[in-house]
């Protein structure tokens, strides 16, 4: 489990010798990844009650698995330092390792934040996509003198994508057997279109003055109703709260009325292959109308698990009838149906490569400000002027078309290369779930 000869991010190398980059059927990336942290290969036979991570972690078109056939979902609660974030790594590589097998394959998204990289122990096998609409900066930020330095996020990550709106990130850059890590557009592009094109009905608009927290919203809404349709997707969605927040209010922006809109989503998306795995520190965090909706539940470790449904927002019944989780070590959960409870159920730990932070910044091109955007355009005929004053000549700077997209396959994905971005083909990975857990 350990990094050798790492000192930067940068040293990092892609994992390009696996089945799923090189389009063969051996060597996945999640195969990849669990060798890498000495990860066991999944077990079935571990637990007692199959109908609770098992039925969870393994989805089907049929009923053949554990659960109802389509996607599944949970939410894992748990203080900072439970390990939330490792155990979203490991179970990203279950998601990938149990799903993609003959006559089933499935993606893995990973909620992007500009404030947090938890991902980057996969960052070898991660494909990270990120709107099209915004210049991208990439900072690498130690604790150490070291200090900050601007990278190219090309040299931390195997493949870097750039996506136009929510339907053509799933049409054209999400592929199963794939870790993807995205980024939200704060522009919205393409939200509004997603929305009215689904069958809800809600007074509600997405525009570039919204929260970029609520392009999820129209992203999940966008793969469950516009698909495509013959990979299934899981959604990894840290701090849940700031997606679907118990305070949304019908302010400006319909935020009530877009959690409103994520709650019929989540209850559509079991049918259309859609999974969604939420983590939060506070059950009371994200809102009540989605808790409704949720099948399984995870206490982690340092917080009490619930012993009566009164105590659950949506919950019949609860079968643990003491706490077994205050006192858990970190790394440790129990995970909970209505009928069943799996505990205690071990994940391993997936160190970081280095103690560094990497930040992403996305900068719109156009100004939400049209005041912005005039003193911009202003700014530039000025550089022209100047520029042909001191050429002697008079048409100006050249600038470089964004919409000089050329279409290239590559194991039947579909890569834009773009006049002012850097872009490669690649595939991603996750890591292993469940180091343990039988059901009591």
């Amino acid at each position: 489990m350990t990094w050798k000869n790492i000192s930067t991010l940068t040293d990092l190398q892609a994992r390009t010798e696996t089945g799923t980059w090189l389009g063969t059927s051996r060597h996945t990336d999640a195969d990849s990844i669990r060798r890498h942290f000495s990860v066991p290969a999944y077990d079935e036979s571990v637990f007692d009650y199959p109908r609770v991570v098992p039925g969870c972690l393994k989805h089907a078109r049929d009923n053949s698995a554990h659960s109802a056939a389509g996607g599944t979902d949970f939410m894992a609660i748990g203080p900072p330092g439970a390990g939330k974030s490792t155990h979203a790594l490991e179970w990203s590589t279950r998601l990938l390792e149990v799903n993609n097998r003959p006559g089933m394959s499935e993606a893995v998204v990973w909620r992007g934040s500009t404030s947090r990289s938890e991902w980057v122990p996969l960052a070898p096998w991660a494909t990270v996509c990120l709107p099209a609409s915004c210049d991208v900066e990439a900072r690498l930020e130690s604790t150490d003198s070291a200090g900050s330095r601007s990278v190219a996020l090309e040299d931390v990550v195997r493949e870097v994508r750039y996506y136009e709106d929510p339907r053509d990130l799933f049409e054209n850059h999400v592929q199963p057997g794939k870790f993807h890590v995205v980024y939200p557009d704060p522009q919205m592009t393409g939200c509004q279109e997603v929305y009215e094109d689904c069958p809800y009905e809600y007074e509600l608009e997405f525009s570039d003055g919204d929260p970029v927290q609520h392009w999820w919203t129209a992203a999940v809404l966008a793969r469950v109703h516009s698909g495509p349709y013959h990979f299934f997707v899981s959604f990894i969605i840290d701090e849940i709260g700031d997606v679907i927040p118990q305070e949304a209010s019908k302010d400006a922006y319909s935020s009530y009325e877009k959690i409103l809109l994520f709650r019929d989503t989540y209850a559509d998306a079991r049918k259309f292959g859609v999974s969604v795995f939420g983590y939060g520190h506070s059950d009371v965090d994200f809102h009540e109308k989605v808790k409704r909706k949720v099948r399984w539940r995870i206490t982690m470790n340092g917080t009490a698990n619930p012993t009566r449904a009164s105590q659950v927002v949506g919950v019949g019944n609860v079968p643990m009838n003491t706490d077994l989780t205050s006192h858990l070590k970190t790394g440790k959960c129990v995970m909970w149906t209505e009928q069943r409870f799996c505990y205690p159920l071990a994940w391993g730990d997936i160190p970081k490569p280095t103690d560094e932070e990497l930040r992403i910044r996305l900068v719109p091109r156009v100004p939400k400000d049209p005041a912005d955007a005039d003193a911009a355009s202003r700014e530039d005929d000025r550089d022209a002027r100047s520029s042909s004053d001191d050429s002697g000549a008079g048409d100006g700077p050249a600038q470089a078309s964004l919409d000089d997209v050329e279409a290239a396959t590559d194991g039947g994905s579909v890569v834009a290369d773009r006049a002012d971005r850097s872009s490669t083909t690649s595939e991603g990975a996750g890591i292993d779930a469940t180091g343990g857990g039988g059901s009591s």
